[in-house]
């Protein structure tokens, strides 16, 4: 009865807040896009096997966004699906964000105990500019994990910085605290045709905590 209360309070909510966003005075914008990775790497650690394509689409009107991501394998048996619900609001050089994360199974079914709003996974996050440094804290509320990061450019380079901690449950750094995510990234854009350039990515991982390393690369659409 919780999870059902739960699960029909989250999907009113977004329904409401969309319907906000709609019906508003102030003008609207929507956005859609995909990104194709070489593999799924999310602060630290990696998620399922091999490629994974990333959409996204989002509702905005002013300051406030709401938004699905998601992140599917290209192989049956890649694992790592992930869909994803979010709402935040932007306040200048700060920012507030509520995501419901949820991992459904092969043909977009739930197992027992999971699905939108149903999980352990909502966490609330905010954001900040410190001058050259952008600074992110994300709390997951039922599973209480801290995540805090980090991230500035040196030059050509973008990097972050990640630390987490976990209250009880293995979830970043397997039960306890420590660097989990170090990373160095850059982007370019590609020149297809003269009106159309590719955006690609890459960035090397690395993970303190568990002593594992990744290379990913990466197309935007």
């Amino acid at each position: 009865m919780k999870n059902l209360i739960r699960k029909t309070i989250g999907l009113l909510t977004v329904i409401l807040t969309t319907s906000a966003l709609l019906t508003s005075n102030t003008s609207n914008a929507q956005d859609l896009g995909a990104d194709v990775v070489s593999s799924y790497v999310w602060r630290g650690t990696q998620f399922g096997s091999g490629a994974h394509i990333q959409p996204w689409v989002s509702l905005s009107t002013g300051d406030l966004e709401v938004g699905a991501w998601g992140s599917f394998p290209t192989t049956a048996n890649g694992g790592g699906n992930e869909l994803d619900l979010y709402a935040s609001y932007s306040f200048g050089k700060f920012g507030l964000t509520l995501t419901n994360y949820s991992f459904p199974g092969e043909g977009g079914a739930y197992a027992d105990g999971e699905g939108l709003f149903e999980g352990d996974y909502f966490e609330i996050s905010g954001s900040a500019e410190l001058g050259p440094i952008g600074l992110m804290v994300g709390y997951f509320t039922e599973v209480e994990a801290l995540y805090i990061e980090a991230a500035f450019s040196a030059g050509p380079v973008d990097v972050a910085i990640g630390y987490g901690d976990d209250s009880g449950d293995a979830w970043y750094v397997n039960g306890g605290s420590g660097l989990c995510n170090i990373s160095l990234g850059g982007s370019k854009d590609i020149k297809i045709t003269e009106d159309y350039s590719l955006p690609v990515f890459g960035s090397f991982v690395y993970n303190p905590d568990s002593e594992a390393a990744f290379l990913v690369f990466g197309m935007s659409f």
